[in-house]
């Protein structure tokens, strides 16, 4: 795990604790090996993280990632897609989700961009600098919030990483200002590529902006229980749910403090040779290790 990947990740548990003193009782004591099947066998609702458990860029299916899918749905399994992707909206998240085989329906999909919308009515922001794809403005848009490269308004949203100069230093200029709001829709602060290689994301990205500032965060997505807990509405106490991602300070931390199991796919954004170090270093594990996709 990366120094400022676990400096990230270790504010978002002290948040998360300020949050909910009590999140953190209930931590499983050891992890178990597991197999897709076995844990049919045990829960009867999956949510499932996307990039990097299901896919990559470019199209890019892991091996065996879709005929799991294929396989809870065969069980009767209720499956759902919980992401923080709030680069595209989810009718565009949906087509790119068809093309690689994966039939989730739009009611399916729990995107922390479209989070922006329900937290908006009550923050009543009407302006924002916004960094981002073109593709993620449709969540302010959705939110009443104007995009605007000009703005003088000290409120900054983030989708992903940008390169451009000019709009970084704006951004970094406006967070210093008094009262600042940092909107962050995607928390992840590193993830995989196809090839097994790491990169900084969205959250080092959002991290970097606010460095120096006084600027009030807001982090919407994973790890904050807020997109789970939309995710199993539906549903009863009596489903039993399981999240599985490849995350460990996401995936796992965020639904084990929303109450729900966790499996970790190693490998992809979680090296198998430091995962103790890393569970280690936040204090949180997944209750299995998921093998055989």
């Amino acid at each position: 795990m990366e120094k400022l990947e676990a400096l990230i990740f270790k504010r978002y548990i002290t948040e998360l604790k300020t949050q909910n003193p009590h999140a953190f009782e209930n931590l499983p004591a050891t992890t178990q090996n597991a197999t897709i099947e076995q844990l049919a066998f045990r829960y009867d609702v999956f949510l499932l993280d996307a990039f990097g458990t299901l896919y990559n860029h470019n199209h890019f299916v892991y091996p065996g990632a879709l005929s799991m899918f294929r396989y809870l749905k065969s069980k009767g399994k209720s499956v759902r897609l919980v992401t923080n992707a709030a680069s595209k909206p989810i009718e565009l998240l949906l087509k790119d989700l068809w093309l690689m085989g994966f039939d989730f329906r739009f009611e399916d999909v729990f995107s922390s961009g479209s989070l922006l919308i329900e937290n908006n009515q009550k923050w009543k922001h009407t302006e924002a600098l916004y960094i981002g794809k073109d593709t993620g403005a449709s969540f302010l848009e959705a939110a009443g919030i104007q995009s605007n490269a000009d703005t003088m308004n000290p409120v900054v949203i983030v989708s992903s990483v940008s390169q451009d100069k000019t709009l970084i230093l704006k951004a970094i200029n406006l967070l210093k200002k008094k009262g600042a709001v940092l909107i962050v829709l995607n928390p992840d602060p590193w993830a995989p590529t196809p090839d097994a290689k790491r990169v900084p994301v969205c959250g080092a990205f959002a991290q970097y902006l606010a460095e120096d500032s006084q600027a009030k965060i807001h982090y919407l997505g994973k790890p904050f229980p807020e997109l789970f807990h939309k995710a199993l509405a539906a549903f009863s106490k009596q489903n039993k749910a399981i999240m599985i991602g490849d995350t460990l300070g996401t995936d796992v931390l965020g639904a084990t403090v929303a109450g729900i199991d966790t499996a970790l796919v190693l490998g992809r954004n979680t090296p198998i040779e430091t995962v103790s170090e890393s569970e280690n270093i936040l204090g949180i594990r997944p209750h299995y290790y998921l093998k055989g996709f």
